[in-house]
């Protein structure tokens, strides 16, 4: 498929960069308030537990991607 064949609609990707920009700020938005009204103690948990496993997903990816 050549890119001069590609046809996209513009207002239903205007559409949705809107929705994602609006759900982008109300994620910031829970999360600002979250962080607010939980300890520092509670909050680094929930960080160091999706953090770790994004780094465990990482080094798995990894290794499948050597063994292939």
């Amino acid at each position: 498929m050549k890119a001069s064949e590609v046809k996209v609609n513009l207002k239903e990707l205007n559409e949705f960069r809107t929705k994602n920009a609006k759900e982008r700020l109300e994620f910031i938005d829970f999360w600002a308030n979250y962080i607010k009204t939980h300890s520092d103690e509670d909050w680094s948990k929930q960080q160091n537990i999706i953090i770790d496993s994004q780094i465990e997903s990482a080094h798995s990816f990894a290794l499948f991607q050597r063994k292939l």
